[in-house]
């Protein structure tokens, strides 16, 4: 619900909420997290991920994920130079 009021309250004051990633972590599917985390904050664009599965397994893997992203992007931008 804090997430929600959140991108509400910066909406509301006029700043673009386009192309932003959301998350939703947990151990077990809801419906509430998936249309509140996951749809309704990206309907305007941008991309929600719905991660299900132990604490221990996903998080570590969304970390070692992001790491190669930006390795990788980095890596990428040094052969524009």
């Amino acid at each position: 619900e804090v997430f929600l009021k959140s991108i509400t309250m910066t909406r509301n004051l006029g700043y673009p909420t386009k192309n932003i990633t959301t998350a939703n972590l947990d151990m077990i599917r809801h419906y509430r997290p998936l249309v509140n985390v996951v749809e309704r904050p990206t309907l305007h664009g941008g991309r929600g991920l719905n991660i299900i599965d132990k604490h221990e397994k996903n998080i570590p893997a969304l970390y070692h994920a992001i790491i190669k992203y930006q390795r990788e992007k980095r890596e990428g931008s040094d052969d524009d130079a």
